[in-house]
């Protein structure tokens, strides 16, 4: 206090507590500043750790199989069916389907190099003469009007009778495993499919004033044309619900892993959009018998490829 031998017993009392509180309010703004710093860092490190996952997600999110990206289409014969069905179709429609179309369009597809494949490729004389577990229906090639579908009652669903008995034992099969399937959509007429298209292109007329061939053909990468569709064979099950997170699920991963010891294939990837012209349906597989499931599976090819290049010569 020799510094302060000039000043009263008051002023000295004053000084010493300003050096106290300047020398304590130092401290506090140097542990402030080291706790500022630290929550700063933990911050942007969460942010990058997210940011990092979310890339991750979106460049690898295979889920143990074989290259799928991410990325609904239903039915059944009933009314209420209908009532599902629409939720779940145009509920993921929102901003999707520009995009969709960007890559429908592209020049090159991903994964099995089906750069070139043409998207029209005639399957009317394969169509005439395969079994009918093997048709290839889609866009370019749609069912005879003159086709008689031959269905029976699956876990309450109608499916083609040729297909019935092996996804009855599948599901069963899968059930002794702990995995609960159960049928969304299987056959689905043709009074169904034009009702659901039409509502399609009634959507995305209301979007932005566009021409009725310009809606039905962005309406066709969400719910397919009548007779283009596979439903209205009764060869295609769409399974739970039809939830685009279906393929994280381990219901999905059971059916990648076994559909085809039934006679099923995954039939939409996300990779083979631009053969298929069917956006992303993880939930959708496709019956075309024992025979050639497991054969078509271990190509890696979708089933227009694997036709045009392994039976089509």
């Amino acid at each position: 206090m020799n510094e302060y031998k000039r000043l009263n017993t008051k002023d000295k009392a004053v000084l010493k507590v300003c050096k106290v509180v300047k020398k304590s309010t130092g401290k506090s703004l140097k542990w402030t500043f080291i706790y500022s710093g630290i929550f700063l860092a933990f911050v942007v490190g969460v942010f990058m750790f997210y940011k990092f996952v979310d890339s991750n997600y979106k460049n690898n999110g295979e889920v143990e199989i074989e290259g799928i990206n991410s990325q609904s289409k239903m039915n059944s014969k009933d009314v209420s069916d209908l009532d599902e069905l629409s939720k779940n179709e145009l509920e993921r429609e929102s901003g999707k389907i520009e995009k969709l179309e960007s890559e429908l369009n592209k020049d090159e597809t991903e994964g099995d190099g089906s750069s070139g494949f043409k998207k029209s490729y005639n399957f009317s004389d394969w169509n005439a003469s395969c079994d009918f577990e093997m048709l290839v229906i889609n866009k370019d090639n749609p069912i005879s009007e003159s086709l008689k579908i031959k269905t029976k009652n699956c876990k309450g669903k109608e499916v083609a009778i040729q297909c019935s008995a092996d996804l009855e034992n599948m599901i069963e099969d899968a059930k002794k495993d702990g995995i609960n399937l159960w049928i969304s959509s299987g056959y689905r007429d043709i009074a169904l499919q034009k009702k659901l298209f039409d509502r399609q292109v009634e959507r995305q007329k209301n979007k932005e004033v566009i021409s009725q061939a310009e809606a039905e053909e962005r309406a066709a990468t969400v719910v397919a044309k009548p007779y283009t569709s596979e439903h209205n064979t009764g060869l295609a099950v769409d399974f739970n619900g039809v939830e685009d997170n279906f393929y994280t699920t381990k219901e999905y991963k059971w059916l990648i892993n076994n559909a085809h010891k039934y006679g099923f294939i995954e039939r939409y990837q996300v990779k083979w959009q631009n053969v298929t012209g069917v956006i992303y349906e993880p939930w959708h597989f496709r019956y075309v018998g024992k025979k050639y499931a497991p054969l078509i599976k271990d190509s890696g090819l979708c089933l227009e490829k694997y036709v045009a290049e392994k039976l089509m010569k």
